[in-house]
């Protein structure tokens, strides 16, 4: 019906839509609630099947995942799903914010699928969709 967007296409306008959207009126308006972070997560589901200049932008939660593991000897050990429930809560917990939002949208797939179990079924799922619907 529209042709072929690919991953990387996808991307371009998921993020032209988030700041078409952000922008609304010609002022940026305020955040009112936790939306951003699903856009920063579709984003990050997207960027994974995306050229490899994009997806660098899905390791960002692989990342801090691993550094913070790897820190044992300085806060003790810290799990997968200890990072995952600290992300959530930082995105959830806390009064709505674009920039905040966005980051922790970006890093949930790669956070949550780190942490496996429980914390990786609605990435799974929604990777899965995504990827069928673009290809």
């Amino acid at each position: 019906m529209l042709g072929t967007f690919g991953a990387g296409g996808v991307l371009i306008v998921v993020v032209l839509a988030l700041f078409a959207h952000k922008r609304g009126g010609g002022k940026f308006q305020p955040v009112k609630g936790h939306h951003v972070f699903w856009w920063g997560a579709i984003i990050g589901l997207v960027a994974s099947g995306a050229g490899t200049a994009l997806q660098k932008i899905s390791l960002v939660g692989t990342q801090f995942s691993d550094t913070l593991t790897k820190q044992s000897e300085t806060f003790g050990t810290i799990g997968p799903a200890a990072i995952a429930a600290f992300l959530v809560g930082i995105a959830f917990w806390f009064k709505p914010s674009f920039v905040k939002d966005l980051i922790c949208g970006i890093a949930a797939p790669g956070v949550l699928s780190a942490a496996s179990g429980l914390w990786s079924i609605p990435v799974g799922i929604a990777t899965s969709l995504i990827h069928t619907v673009v290809g």
